[in-house]
């Protein structure tokens, strides 16, 4: 076989589209703002380690696959840094990387004046 006859199949990983917005999410019975990257494009099946996402150096507190596994939200308590790609694995094992551009910039982020009373606010 020649190298020229080879086919590469298309890369299914440029399907995945992220929605970052901050969010409030009720952590231990008190409201909590929350950086909330969701994926959607891929299957994130459910396994038995904890699933996680990471933006450069910061990883997500929680994620959340959906009952169908056609998306995973992934909740952080740091703000994101500008980043090329963002990684989900299981336990401490990267499953894909996914070229997604991270840019804290255009993070829809929350009227800081209609929290709930007492809503920690890492950011």
């Amino acid at each position: 076989m020649k190298a020229s006859e080879l086919i590469r199949m298309p890369d299914p990983r440029v399907n995945v589209r992220a929605e970052i917005h901050e969010v409030v999410r009720d952590l231990g019975g008190r409201p909590h703002v929350f950086v909330r990257l969701k994926l959607t494009g891929w299957y994130f099946p459910h396994r038995a380690p904890e699933p996680f996402m990471a933006v450069g150096e910061v990883v997500s507190q929680r994620v959340i696959i959906s009952r169908d596994g056609l998306s995973a939200q992934g909740y952080f308590n740091q703000l994101l840094p500008p980043a090329k790609s963002v990684s989900f694995g299981y336990g401490k094992v990267i499953q894909w990387d996914f070229n997604i551009a991270i840019d804290p910039r255009t993070i829809v982020r929350l009227d800081r004046l209609r929290l709930p009373p007492g809503a920690i606010d890492p950011f």
